[in-house]
């Protein structure tokens, strides 16, 4: 998997891809649980004003359709913990399968799986 920027369809699929990952421990023996792998800017600033919406209406899609006008994007793996609501925790999916999987391939392209699975669609 490439590192981020990552094109609308190449995120989009990566959301789908690792979306089995809610629910989820957020680190092993930790006390936060993943409730979400989705699409954010690709900047930092436009990543902080979407994680502040998404902190106040906890609606990713809806956040980044109104915030976000730009082409490319991040993936993140956000995790509240189980014992304070209002701690929010996150990482960009790639330095979070790294940490946290070993299934990091930095050899792979997503955009080869994507090209892929739009062709056998």
């Amino acid at each position: 998997m490439k590192k981020a920027p990552y094109s609308l369809a190449e995120a989009e699929k990566l959301c789908e891809e690792y979306s089995s990952l809610v629910g989820s421990p957020f680190v092993r023996d930790g006390n936060a649980v993943i409730e979400c792998v989705t699409m954010v800017p690709f900047d930092e600033i436009g990543r902080k004003r979407f994680l502040i919406y998404y902190f106040l209406f906890n609606n990713a899609q809806s956040v980044l359709a109104h915030e976000y006008k730009g082409l490319l994007y991040d993936i993140i793996v956000i995790a509240r913990s189980v014992e304070d609501e209002h701690e929010l925790l996150h990482e960009d999916l790639y330095t979070w399968l790294k940490d946290n999987s070993g299934e990091v391939n930095d050899n792979s392209d997503v955009s080869e799986v994507v090209r892929t699975s739009i062709s056998q669609g």
